[in-house]
Formats: C-alpha cells, structure tokens, sequence
C-alpha cells in the first residue's frame, strides 16, 4: 500500500522519472506495483488542466484512482501535476489512514527548459498553460509533513547523483509507516454538526488572527479561540490568504473528518505550516 507522489510542471520529465521508478521497484521489491496517471483514469492529460472546472475534475479522478488502489497491497506511484499542496495533503492523509509509508518526488524541471522539451514533443501542452501552472506551483517543502520524504531531483542532482531510485525504494519499502491520527479517523457517528463546527471553529481562529494583526502584531504565539495550541506564524499573513487556506483546511477536513472536538487543534497545526 505505499504511495509515492511524483510532481512537476508538464514537461518536466516526471513520466520518465516514474516509469523508471516503477520498472526499478518491480525488479528490486516487489511485482505488484501501481501506476497512475491521467491516461490511467482516463483523463486527457493535455486537455485536463485547461481550467478550473476541468482540472477539478481531472484531480477527483486520479484522487478516485489512488482511493482504489490503496486499499489492495500494491506500492502505488501516483505520475502527474500534484502542483496544489492541498492535493498533496489530501494523498498523505490517505496513506496515514492506511498506515503506510509515503514519500514525494519533485522533478525539478526549470520553466525554459521545460518550455523547451514541450515544444520537441509531438503532443504538447499549451505553452500558456506551463507558465501559468509554473506561476502557481507550491513547491514541496520538506518541513512539510504532506512532503516528506522529499525527494528532489534537479536536472544538476540528475546528472551528479541519477535518479535517487535505490533511495525512493528504500523510503517506500523501509521507511516509518504513518499511523493514523485524528486527522484521518472518522468522525463518530454522533457528531451530527461537523460541518457547522467546522466552519464556526475555523472562522473564529482566523478573526482572531485577523483581529490581532490588525493591532500590528505578528501571531507568533497566539493564543486562539477553540485550541489549546498556539498559532505561530513567522510572518503577517494577508486576509485573502488566511481565508483561502481555511477553505481549503475545510475541504480537506470534509473528506478526512475528525472529531469535532479536534478541529481547532488541528487547523492551528495547519496554519502553522503554512507560514
């Protein structure tokens, strides 16, 4: 049930890096190995991202996709954008739940160059379309726990190092086997209410993020409403910001409900991450 998560901008190589990887962990670990990727869940890869009605889409099936093959004992290896970080937390959430380990590739490819393999290519992808995912990727970041093990491969590591292949297998077949927590187990069934405390809790944590830097001061260690934790953020976070990862806290928390008596706790650990 492992699951590695490969992302890049299109045209970065990420097939190759995947498929190699694949074909390495079938000779090396084991023969049941997973691949997906849009062709898999039947998803024009070239058409699939074109806007945000489509590309929503195109995310719920390769989410669908991983789903199924989570629940057999095969290593999944997941090839495609994985640009958003909410769609790479969704994924570790998933392996948590299953207590599997999990790990991210990065296929670092830089804009140009990945611009200029497009246009070698006999099926392209909209060059307008590469720079504007380029211009919204969020980066892995290893600190992330959605991230790591991260695996970073730049065309200089590539070319110095290879594709890291031994050390992603060993990550898949050695590393420490998440556990599932209250992020991942199902709300009871008597908390009728999630979403209404879910909505309420987070909307309070973030006024009062809001309030306070009103007032001019980082929320370095802020004591909020709902959490016995505080919010830590090394920066002043702008409004728009605040609210979008809240939305997108609650997206997530809507497919991975926990108990409501969590929820607070659990968004402040969210935000702090973020920041």
């Amino acid at each position: 049930m492992p699951l590695v998560v490969v992302c890049g901008l299109p045209a970065a190589g990420k097939s190759f890096v995947a498929t190699q990887l694949v074909d390495y962990l079938k000779q090396y670990v084991q023969e049941d190995v997973v691949y997906i990727t849009e062709a898999t869940v039947n998803v024009n890869r070239l058409e699939g991202y074109k806007n945000g009605h489509i590309e929503k889409m195109s995310r719920g099936a390769l989410r669908a996709g991983v789903e199924q093959a989570l629940n057999s004992k095969s290593i999944v290896v997941l090839d495609a954008l994985n640009y958003i970080k909410g769609s790479r937390y969704e994924f570790y959430c998933k392996a948590r739940a299953e207590s599997t380990t999990y790990c991210v590739v990065y296929v670092d490819t830089p804009l140009e160059l990945a611009l200029e393999r497009n246009a070698s290519q006999e099926a392209q992808y909209d060059p307008e379309l590469i720079k504007s995912i380029a211009s919204r990727f969020e980066v892995p970041i290893e600190k992330n726990r959605w991230d790591s093990p991260l695996f970073h491969l730049t065309p200089e590591a590539i070319a110095k190092d290879g594709l890291m292949l031994d050390k992603i297998a060993e990550a898949v077949q050695f590393g420490k086997a998440m556990k599932a927590g209250l992020a991942t187990q199902s709300a009871p069934v008597v908390e009728t209410s999630f979403i209404q405390e879910l909505e309420q809790v987070t909307t309070l944590i973030v006024d009062a993020l809001i309030a306070h830097q009103r007032d001019g001061g980082v929320a370095d260690a802020l004591k909020v409403p709902k959490a016995s934790i505080e919010l830590r953020l090394n920066r002043n976070m702008p409004t728009s910001e605040a609210r979008r990862h809240r939305r997108q806290f609650i997206k997530i928390s809507q497919l991975h409900p926990c108990a409501v008596a969590a929820i607070g706790d659990l968004f402040v650990e969210y935000m702090n991450k973020q920041a």
